[in-house]
Parts: C-alpha cells; structure tokens; sequence
C-alpha cells in the first residue's frame, strides 16, 4: 500500500486572471455597481438529457472513467448527470449519486469551519499560530509566530508547497488518530525555520494542515469531527467521509491513475483540512449554493456573515480567496473556481455569485484528460445555462500552465460538442 500512495499528493488547479487587469479588485457581492448584471432572456435550466449530452461526449472524448456534472443555484441543485463506469473493465455504471473524492476542493469546507469559529468568537482571522498553538507546541520556531490564520488560508503563511520527506513519510506511516497524526506532522514542521516568506503566496496543503490544528485548538474537537457537526450537518450533507470513497461505501467507484489502473489510494490523514474530502456531487452542491448566497441554515448565519472576507481576493495574482481563486469571466462576472485532485480523482467548481449559479465536475481519474474533461464540461454548462443571454463566450477553466486563461477551452483551440 505504502508503495502505491507515498507518492500521492494534492493540487489546485490555480486560474490566470483571464479578462482582468492586475490592478483591478473583484467585486464578489451579489450586486456590483462596476459590473452591470446582463439584462436578457432568462436563462434556460439545462434538463437532465441536455446536461447528459454533454458529460457523455466529454467523457468518451477524453477517455476517463466517469463523469459528473452539475449546475447549481443558490437554492441548491438544479440539475445532475453522469455517464461512464464506477471501475474501468466492470459493468457497474456510475451514478449521479456515488461519492466523489474532492481533493483540494476540500479547502473552500475548512476555510467555512473557520468561518463559523470566528462567528463564534472563538479565533479570529488575525490571529497568530503563536496565540492558538503555543500551548501545544512550544518549541515553535519564531519565523512562524507570527503567521494568521488568515494568512495560512490565503497560502500566505510562509508554509512551502511540497513537506520534507521525513515528514511525508511519517505521515502516510502514522496510522493512529488524524488527530494525533496531523498534529506530529505540524509539530515537525513548526518547530523549523519557514521555507517561505510570509505575504508570498505559495500554495501549500501544509499551511491547511496548520490551520486545521487551530481551529481544533479552539474548537476542542478534531477537525473532521467539527467539520461534521458545525458545517456539513448543518447544510444537510450526510453521506460524506475523508480518504477513498470505498473507505465509506465498498461499492463506491474507484480512483484511477494515468495508465486507468483502478486505485483506492489518498493523502495521508494530516493534510485531511486541505485535501481528503469526499461526498456525492448532489451533496457537494449543498455546500456550492451556501456560498452563491443562499439562505444559511440553522448554525451557520454567522458564517454567512464572513462570506465577504472568504471570497475576498487577496492582494496580487493570483488574487486567492479563503479556500478559492477568484477570476473575472463575460460569462459570470467576479467567480469563485477551485480544482482538486489526489493524482487518481479530479474535480473542478465555478461559481458567478452575481449571476447566481454555479457549475460543478467531478471525475474518478486522475491526470490531464480528467482536468481537460471537467474543464471542457464545466465550459458547456455553462453555455447552456446561459443560453439566450446576448454576449456571452465563457472562457473554460484553464490549466495551471495555461499562460493566458482566456482560450474557449484549456488547450487553447475551439471544442464542438
């Protein structure tokens, strides 16, 4: 087992500014007196059928297992497909309801758990790895004292993007609590000079790991317990769980790597605040519509207060959020995006809070063809969604080494579909 997963690792997908000076600071409010809403037809719901076309030639032209596509609004889920298998070479088709591994997506959930602690008045954005952990780490070196909370879920912390090996390693060995093990990991790393300058943006799945251990500092539980019970429940998720998705359900499809070998690896259980989430898209899309502006639940009005600073852009490119990277798009306005993948599962969320819907692809393989197939399918639900609208030509997500984000797809050419 160890063989397979110590190489495994978490990513975002990190969007260019596409259509946006660098000078220029998205407005993420619902309304936007720089942004004039498109006054138009309304925009066609894309069915089931619509929406299945699409996640079908998606998914065969670019050769993965399963694909899941959704649209969402900001009361909830509007429409779901899916089309492919749970396991390449068995019959087993995917459904609308299997549960998806959200890798780093899983990010944009734990920046909300804080969002409800400092609701709480129990942490608060600036406060300081010194002020929360000193207490349970003492020998913490004084490049990180000063580091906030807000910094470490900005990626501004000083934390690195790749963990020293030792440590890598001790962390896919450790197999006691999460608990116990994220807090040896952060123990390690916290007690050596940060790699980092603080106020940089490097995206780190450490500094999430850091930032897990405060909020179970403040929050007196761990942190998959207190994203359970003061997020997910709440929002009325229930078939969620953190590592493979077999783990909670056997019949539950199964990541792939490049090759489409089926594999039932993940992260090692510290990083689990930045990237070992699972859950059904239809679930996941709970969570999605919260951060359109929908109506807060019981439990999390609060937080809902502090969606302002979570989807605020950070001060340069690539212009982050708490959990997101924000981006400028014809089709949407001031957007929220965010990708996940642990190298055997991919997934990818757009979301327009001005226009008030969002769009949702989940795949269980990994590797290019994955993000070249949520991207492709994100891109033409979205065109259906605004279908009727004048002047609209959604830019696709667009790959990390995408220099320009601003072709119709990632690859920079026109798609038919």
């Amino acid at each position: 087992m160890t063989s397979v997963t110590s190489a495994i690792v978490a990513f975002a997908c990190v969007v260019p500014l596409a259509q946006q000076s660098e000078s220029r600071t998205p407005n993420t409010s619902i309304t936007s007196s720089t942004t004039p809403p498109i006054v138009a037809a309304k925009p066609a719901i894309p069915t089931v059928e619509e929406l299945t076309q699409i996640a079908v030639k998606s998914r065969a032209r670019h050769e993965i297992p399963a694909l899941v596509l959704a649209v969402v609004t900001k009361n909830g889920l509007e429409s779901i497909a899916v089309d492919g298998v749970r396991v390449l070479g068995q019959p087993e088709a995917a459904l609308a309801t299997d549960r998806m591994h959200l890798g780093s997506c899983t990010k944009a959930f734990t920046a909300t758990l804080a969002a409800v602690l400092v609701a709480d008045g129990k942490i608060g954005w600036n406060s300081t790895i010194d002020e929360v952990l000193s207490k349970s780490f003492p020998n913490i070196n004084e490049g990180w004292k000063s580091a906030t909370l807000e910094d470490l879920l900005r990626h501004r912390s000083g934390a690195s993007s790749f963990p020293v090996a030792t440590d890598w390693a001790t962390a896919f060995a450790c197999n006691v609590s999460p608990s116990v093990c994220r807090n040896a990991f952060v123990q390690s790393m916290l007690e050596r000079v940060p790699t980092q300058k603080r106020g940089k943006h490097v995206y780190s799945n450490q500094g999430y790991a850091i930032a897990g251990c405060m909020l179970e500092a403040v929050g007196g539980a761990a942190y998959e317990e207190l994203l359970r019970t003061r997020v997910l429940t709440p929002l009325g998720i229930s078939h969620e769980g953190f590592g493979p998705p077999t783990s909670a359900d056997p019949a539950s499809p199964k990541g792939h790597s490049l090759d489409g070998m089926a594999l039932d690896g993940d992260n090692p259980t510290a990083i689990a605040p930045a990237a070992t989430l699972h859950m059904p898209v239809g679930e996941w899309a709970k969570f999605i519509a919260f951060h359109l502006g929908g109506t807060p639940p019981v439990g999390l009005e609060g937080a809902a207060k502090e969606l302002e600073n979570l989807h605020k852009a950070g001060p340069d490119a690539p212009k982050e959020g708490l959990g997101w990277i924000t981006a400028r798009r014809d089709w949407g306005g001031d957007v929220l995006t965010h990708s996940g993948s642990n190298t055997q599962w991919y997934c990818t969320a757009w979301l327009a809070p001005e226009r008030g819907f969002a769009v949702l692809a989940a795949t269980n393989q990994g590797g290019e063809r994955a993000q070249r197939a949520c991207d492709e399918s994100c891109s033409f639900a979205i065109k259906a969604r605004n279908a009727g609208v004048a002047s609209v030509a959604p830019a696709a997500p667009s790959a990390p080494s995408d220099a320009t984000g601003s072709s119709p797809t990632p690859s920079g050419n026109s798609t038919s579909n």
